[in-house]
């Protein structure tokens, strides 16, 4: 019997024969695909969340100037804003109880009878001995997103003279500058450049005290029209100080707090390379001359800043958007929001001409600005 020993051959292992699962090569594809995905993503998803951002800073801003618009219908006039206005707004943003709080105080420097007016009218200190003292220590360090622009960074709250925290505030009311773009009507008089001109919430009487008791300017009194008349402007980064968009120090920005602290910014002109936003050397613009409506040549445009209007001399300034020190300041990009007397709210570029801003700002110098 013969026996037959076959001998089996190695044959080729077919693809489906091997464990399923990636190359290194083909897993590093795949993670090289994937990253490219997000670099071009990434862009849109971060421009899509700022533009959302940006929504909802200037629904603040519209919020904000309706509150002082039902604040003056109720109250028939504004609400003065060197004692604070955006805590007297507080119920017709949605905040009725903490509202509630500020309306019950009562400072104890000033005799303030009537029941039925915002009587806080804080000054800076809460060391004196007020109604419901601790009420407003706690209120007032409240961080309130209507009063807050969400592309904001840095801190949330600002320390008073005693130390006490206060919620920051990216709004503010403009204060009359002392810069006069050339050839504006209210340029200079007298050599000196004009100041005495009303904003939206100047008092009628011109009064520019601190006493609480003090109204701000009524809607009559705009002149120039409600929708020609800048009520509020963004001011970001309190208490830090930014320049050209990033921060130049922990402090030394507007330190502006809803509660009444740095209500007002003042606007002064910047060089473009003043990075620190020096004041120290600055052009002044007063007129020698025998015209003393004309005012001085600037002998030196090499001065990093300006009150007044050697600005458009120099023609190197800037006064929005370059600092948060003393100026209409955004964190969007080469804009900044502004709610007008007629309930609205508006996207401005920060190369409007200064003269245009200048007639926005005031309510009656009777120069209605064009476009913008």
């Amino acid at each position: 019997m013969t026996t037959s020993i076959t001998q089996s051959t190695p044959h080729a292992t077919s693809p489906r024969d091997r464990a399923s699962g990636f190359t290194l090569v083909e897993l590093l594809v795949v993670i090289a695909i994937i990253g490219v995905l997000v670099g071009l993503l990434l862009p849109a998803v971060q421009a899509a969340r700022e533009a959302a951002r940006r929504t909802q800073c200037k629904n603040n801003m519209k919020q904000i100037v309706l509150g002082m618009t039902m604040f003056e219908h109720t109250f028939r006039h504004y609400p003065y804003s060197r004692t604070g206005s955006l805590w007297r707004i507080l119920p017709f943003v949605e905040q009725a109880d903490l509202g509630q709080k500020f309306n019950a105080a009562k400072h104890p420097n000033f005799d303030i009878p009537s029941a039925s007016e915002y009587k806080w009218g804080y000054n800076g200190s809460l060391s004196t001995d007020w109604s419901n003292k601790d009420d407003l220590i706690e209120g007032a360090a409240a961080e309130l997103s209507v009063f807050q622009c969400p592309s904001r960074t840095g801190s949330s709250s600002i320390l008073d003279s005693d130390g006490l925290a206060l919620g920051v505030a990216d709004y503010t009311t403009p204060r009359v500058p002392a810069l006069r773009p050339e050839g504006h009507p209210l340029y200079y008089r007298g050599g000196e450049p004009q100041m005495q001109f009303s904003t939206a919430m100047t008092p009628a009487s011109g009064s520019r005290n601190r006493n609480p008791n003090n109204q701000g300017g009524r809607a009559s009194s705009i002149l120039d029209g409600l929708s020609h008349t800048l009520m509020y402007y963004e001011c970001l980064g309190s208490p830090e100080l930014f320049v050209r968009g990033k921060m130049a120090g922990t402090t030394g920005g507007a330190s502006i707090a809803w509660a009444g602290a740095g209500d007002g910014v003042k606007m002064r002109a910047y060089r473009a390379d003043n990075m620190l936003a020096d004041t120290s050397n600055s052009n002044s613009g007063k007129s020698t001359s025998a015209d003393l409506s004309l005012p001085d040549a600037p002998t030196d445009c090499s001065k990093t800043s300006a009150w007044e209007a050697t600005i458009d001399t120099c023609g190197t300034y800037r006064s929005l958007n370059h600092t948060n020190k003393s100026q209409p300041f955004s964190f969007h990009a080469s804009s900044v929001h502004v709610g007008l007397c007629d309930g609205s709210s508006r996207t401005i570029t920060d190369t409007i001409d200064q003269g245009v801003f200048l007639n926005l700002m005031l309510r009656d110098d009777r120069q209605l600005p064009g476009e913008y």
